[in-house]
C-alpha cells in the first residue's frame, strides 16, 4: 500500500503488518506522529513501547484499538467527556429510543427519537423517560459544558 501521509518507515511497517488504515485514518495517524515527533520530541517506536500496546492480530479490532489510544493521548479531556456522553447515552437508549447528541460536542442540543408502535409504547416510552429523567439531564449539561 502507498502511504500519503505516513513517511515514517516504522510506521509504514507496523500498519501493513497489524493495522487497516482508511484514507483518514492514515491522515490521522501521520499527523498525530509528526506531531509527537516535532512537539514532544517522541519517535514510533518510544510511543509504542511507552504505550505497551498489545495487539490480537486482528487488524479491524487493533485498528480501533491503535486509534482509541493516540486519540486518548493526543486529546485525553475529549475522549474523557466522550466516553461519559457515550455511556449516559447508552443508559438513555432503548429498543423504541435512539440517543443523538451534536458531533464532537459541537453543539448544545440533545435529540431523541422515539419510535412508537402502539398505545401500549407511549406507556412504556414516558416511564422509560422518568426512570431516565436523571441521566438525561446529565447528559445535556455535559453537552452544554463540553464535560
Amino acid at each position: 500500500m502507498e502511504y500519503k501521509f505516513i513517511e515514517d518507515k516504522d510506521i509504514i511497517e507496523f500498519a501493513e503488518k497489524h493495522l487497516h488504515l482508511s484514507y483518514s485514518t492514515e491522515k490521522e495517524v501521520g499527523e498525530f506522529f509528526k506531531e509527537l515527533k516535532n512537539i514532544k520530541g517522541i519517535n514510533f517506536l518510544e510511543f509504542i513501547g511507552e504505550m505497551e500496546i498489545e495487539l490480537k492480530n486482528n487488524r479491524k479490532h487493533d485498528t480501533m484499538k491503535f486509534l482509541k489510544i493516540i486519540r486518548e493521548y493526543r486529546t485525553p479531556i475529549m475522549s474523557k467527556v466522550m466516553n461519559k456522553v457515550k455511556g449516559l447515552s447508552n443508559s438513555i437508549k432503548n429498543k423504541g429510543l435512539k440517543v443523538e447528541v451534536p458531533k464532537n460536542l459541537e453543539g448544545d442540543t440533545l435529540t431523541l427519537i422515539w419510535t412508537i408502535k402502539s398505545e401500549e409504547d407511549v406507556d412504556k416510552m414516558i416511564s422509560h423517560l422518568e426512570k431516565k429523567k436523571e441521566d438525561i439531564k446529565s447528559l445535556i449539561t455535559t453537552i452544554k459544558c463540553g464535560g
